[in-house]
């Protein structure tokens, strides 16, 4: 909604901002002393959930406080075959 409808913060807005602190908070203290989710290696947990972390400036969100949170990032990134979703996506033109 901030990004694409432009409406500023909300009551709504702040309520779902603290929702996804909490989401990340709890992933991050969840990757501690893990490559992924789920232990050593990546499964569809890994991939769905990566799904909503990839469309930087729309998340609206900094995720500098979720050090191993962007660790899990940057070894998806590394994974073999990996393209991003704007990588995906149709060229316009």
């Amino acid at each position: 909604m901030l990004h694409f409808a432009r409406t500023g913060e909300t009551p709504v807005t702040e309520f779902l901002r603290g929702r996804i602190q909490g989401a990340f908070g709890i992933a991050d203290n969840h990757l501690k002393g893990r490559d992924f989710i789920l232990g050593a290696r990546p499964t569809i947990a890994d991939i769905s959930m990566c799904g909503y972390l990839f469309y930087g400036d729309e998340l609206s969100l900094s995720l500098e406080p979720y050090a191993q949170l962007r660790a899990w990032l940057e070894r998806i990134r590394a994974l073999p075959g990996w393209k991003g979703p704007y990588e995906l996506m149709p060229k316009q033109g």
